[in-house]
């Protein structure tokens, strides 16, 4: 996929339903990444059937000297062997084609501006899988129905639950889909917004869903910046969105 693309057509039409899991902010090589639930979700999603992973980006920590804060001395690992560590990590998934792409974040353009080189690029190649850029849209085809999906990593400040998933409903602003996917806040919610259109085929006004994800990360709370900060503490893990090719039904679970 060339950085200059923008969609990402994903087929599954042998399928009756997929579950997309969505890995957002990993942030290997911190000492603040609970690698154990990283690992133990990773090994899920490559054991169960019709489980496909989408990494979100800040997939590894990145932080150098330039780098706000203290990130540079919170990390167990340098840059390189950050890189190396992730990609031992999922590349199983790669390997079985369960990987639907990764974005990069904020964290791996660090790298980009200090130094032009696009490090999330380097690592999807490394592994065979796409490379999204900073934010994607993608036609997802199950069984006999199609779905539209757009995510990113995203971008922003926002600290309480409420203008966290503002961020996220923004995007509608900019991009119509079903399903919209941002990582960045390192949050776990889901918001539905029902809305009309119009059904051009049967020429008739009829209801749809739009499903809003923040996608969660794998960053432990308890002695990190986000602590430090008075951050509020919010759950680890992924968004897993399941979507129906028997129907066309979206199901998202937390």
């Amino acid at each position: 996929m060339s950085e200059r693309q923008k969609l990402n057509i994903v087929d599954f039409k042998d399928l009756e339903h997929v579950t997309i899991v969505a890995f957002g902010d990993n942030h290997v090589g911190s000492k603040h990444c609970d690698e154990d639930l990283l690992k133990r979700h990773i090994d899920w999603v490559m054991k169960t059937p019709n489980n496909f992973a989408l990494f979100i980006g800040d997939n590894i920590d990145a932080a150098t000297r330039d780098s706000v804060g203290a990130g540079v001395y919170e990390q167990s690992e340098i840059i390189q062997e950050q890189m190396e560590h992730w990609c031992d990590l999922v590349r199983p998934l790669a390997n079985h084609g369960k990987i639907i792409g990764t974005h990069d974040g904020n964290h791996e353009r660090r790298v980009w501006k200090s130094s032009g080189i696009l490090i999330g690029k380097v690592m999807a190649k490394d592994l065979g899988i796409k490379y999204l850029g900073p934010s994607v849209m993608h036609l997802v085809r199950v069984g006999g129905e199609s779905y539209t999906m757009y995510s990113t990593h995203g971008s922003g400040g926002s600290r309480l639950p409420h203008t966290k998933i503002k961020a996220v409903l923004d995007r509608a602003n900019m991009v119509d889909a079903e399903v919209y996917v941002m990582g960045h806040l390192h949050n776990l919610s889901h918001h539905v917004r029902q809305y009309y259109f119009i059904d051009k085929k049967s020429k008739s006004v009829r209801e749809g869903e739009k499903h809003f994800v923040i996608c969660g990360s794998y960053l432990n709370h308890w002695n990190s910046y986000a602590e430090e900060a008075g951050y509020e503490m919010m759950k680890k893990g992924s968004a897993k969105i399941k979507l129906s090719g028997l129907e066309h039904r979206i199901r998202v679970s937390l």
